[in-house]
C-alpha cells in the first residue's frame, strides 16, 4: 500500500503538475538530428551499470529483453523520474546545468502462468534534443566595406521523440524463451539559428527548422536460463533490434527578426513540409550473467551498432562510426528471509559502463565511462522502491572541445501483485 502510494505521489507531481527543473542544455544532444538516443534503463538496470539483455527478475519488468519477460510471475507495474546535474566544462567557461522529469512507465501481465507467456506494454524516452551554443566570427567585405564585422551566432535546439512498447516472451523449454518488441516512435525536434553584427544590432536574422518524426521499431529476443547447482543459474541474452527508418516532414524558413520582439520583418520559406527518412542502424546486443536466486546477481552485457553502414538522412553524407557499449553489474541481497533485520532484505546494487557514441567532434571520438549505484528497498511482500545513480564523464578538452560531468539518478517503484490471475480454491 505504501509504495501505491509512492507511485502516485510521483506521477502527480512529475506528470500532473508538470514540474521540471532548469533546462538541462547538453552540446552533445545537438550532434544527432534526433537529439541524444536514451538506453531505456530502468531504475534497476541503470544501478547496474545498464545490464539487462541476460538479467532477469520476479520483481522487476525487461524493457532491454523481451525474452526476459518470462521471469515476471506477477502482474508488474513500474514508474520512475529521472533527474540529471551536469557540468559542461569547454576552453571558455564552465556551467553547470539540471532537469528532472517522468522516465518510464511500464506493465508487465502473466497471460499464462508458470512463465509461459508474459506480455508487456509503456513507454520511454527514445532521444532528447536540449542545447543552446555561442560562436563568434570575423567577417570581412560586408557589404563591400573595408572594416572587419563580428558576427555572433547563437545556436539552439530542443524537443524530443518518445517510444510507446508492445513486448511478448514465450517459453519455449524449460531453459529457452523467444520474445518480440514492437515499438511505435514520435516526436518533434526543432532548432534555430541567429546570427547577429556588431554594426547592425538593431537587426538579426534567424534560420528556423522544425521536425517531426515518426514510424515503427522491431525487436526480437533470445534468453537461456540454466540450473547448474542448485539455486544456481547460468543466463544468457541475446537481442537484435531491426533497422529503422524514422518518417520526418521538416518545415524551415528564413527570417529577419527585431531583438526582443515578435515581429519578423522578412520570412523565406525554405522547406515545406519536405518528406525524408532518417535511418536508425540495426542493433545487436548479447549478455551473459551468473545468478545465486535471492542472494547475488553478477553479469556483463555488450551492445553494437554500425552507424558507419548507411545511418542517417539518405540525402545527405553523414560522418559517423560505430557504436558499441559494455555494461557490466553485480546485485547482492545478504538475507532476503530476514524478517528481524530489515537492512539484510535491500538490494543492494553496483556496476560499471563505458559507451563509443556513433559521432565525430571535430574528427575526434567522443567516449563516455560511468560508475552506478542502487538499492531497492522492499515494501511490503512483493513491492519495491528503487534507487539508481549514474556517476559519469564523457567527451574531453583536447583540441578545444567540450567535456562534460554528470550525475543521474533515478527514483521509482514497482509494485506486484496477482492480478488477472485466477484463484482456486480447495
Amino acid at each position: 500500500m505504501r509504495c501505491n502510494v509512492f507511485c502516485v505521489f510521483l506521477f502527480y507531481f512529475f506528470v500532473i503538475t508538470n514540474i521540471t527543473f532548469s533546462q538541462n542544455t547538453t552540446p552533445f544532444s545537438s550532434l544527432i538530428p534526433i537529439g541524444e538516443l536514451s538506453d531505456n534503463s530502468f531504475a534497476n538496470n541503470m544501478a547496474m551499470g545498464g545490464l539487462g539483455i541476460s538479467n532477469g527478475s520476479y520483481w522487476h519488468i525487461n524493457n532491454q529483453n523481451p525474452a526476459a519477460l518470462v521471469n515476471n510471475r506477477f502482474t508488474t507495474f513500474e514508474m520512475g523520474v529521472a533527474s540529471d546535474i551536469r557540468q559542461v566544462i569547454n576552453q571558455r567557461s564552465k556551467d553547470n546545468i539540471g532537469d528532472g522529469n517522468l522516465n518510464y512507465i511500464g506493465f508487465a501481465i502473466p497471460v499464462i502462468k508458470q512463465g509461459k507467456w508474459t506480455t508487456s506494454f509503456g513507454f520511454n524516452p527514445y532521444s532528447k534534443m536540449s542545447y543552446r551554443l555561442l560562436s563568434e566570427d570575423i567577417v570581412n567585405n560586408i557589404d563591400g566595406s573595408s572594416t572587419s564585422t563580428l558576427v555572433t551566432h547563437e545556436y539552439h535546439g530542443d524537443g524530443g521523440l518518445t517510444e510507446i512498447y508492445f513486448s511478448n516472451g514465450f517459453k519455449l523449454s524449460k531453459t529457452l524463451s523467444i520474445g518480440i518488441k514492437s515499438t511505435y516512435i514520435f516526436g518533434k525536434i526543432s532548432s534555430d539559428i541567429s546570427s547577429i553584427l556588431s554594426n547592425e544590432s538593431q537587426f538579426f536574422s534567424n534560420y528556423f527548422e522544425k521536425s517531426t518524426f515518426n514510424d515503427y521499431s522491431f525487436m526480437t529476443g533470445l534468453f537461456y536460463s540454466k540450473e547448474i547447482d542448485e539455486d544456481k543459474f547460468l543466463k544468457i541474452g541475446l537481442i537484435y533490434d531491426l533497422k529503422t527508418s524514422l518518417k520526418s516532414s521538416t518545415f524551415s524558413q528564413l527570417e529577419r527578426k527585431i531583438p526582443n520582439s515578435l515581429n519578423i520583418l522578412v520570412i523565406d520559406t525554405i522547406y515545406n513540409n519536405i518528406i525524408r527518412d532518417y535511418t536508425i542502424p540495426k542493433n545487436y546486443g548479447f549478455g551473459i550473467s551468473y545468478e545465486i536466486l535471492d542472494r547475488l546477481s553478477l553479469g556483463v552485457d555488450f551492445k553494437y551498432q554500425p552507424w558507419k553502414e548507411n545511418a542517417g538522412y539518405e540525402s545527405q553524407k553523414n560522418n559517423y562510426k560505430n557504436y558499441f557499449q559494455i555494461s557490466s553489474g553485480i546485485e547482492i541481497i545478504p538475507n532476503a528471509q530476514d524478517v528481524n533485520n530489515y537492512l539484510n532484505r535491500i538490494t543492494y546494487r553496483g556496476g560499471l559502463l563505458y559507451k563509443s557514441y556513433p559521432y565525430f567532434i571535430n574528427e575526434n571520438k567522443t567516449n563516455n565511462i560511468a560508475a552506478t549505484l542502487g538499492v531497492s528497498l522492499p515494501i511490503g511482500t512483493l513491492s519495491r522502491i528503487n534507487l539508481g545513480f549514474e556517476f559519469g564523464k564523457r567527451g574531453n578538452l583536447i583540441k578545444n572541445l567540450t567535456k562534460e560531468n554528470y550525475l543521474k539518478f533515478i527514483i521509482g517503484c514497482s509494485i506486484n501483485n496477482v492480478w488477472f490471475i485466477k484463484r482456486k480454491f480447495d
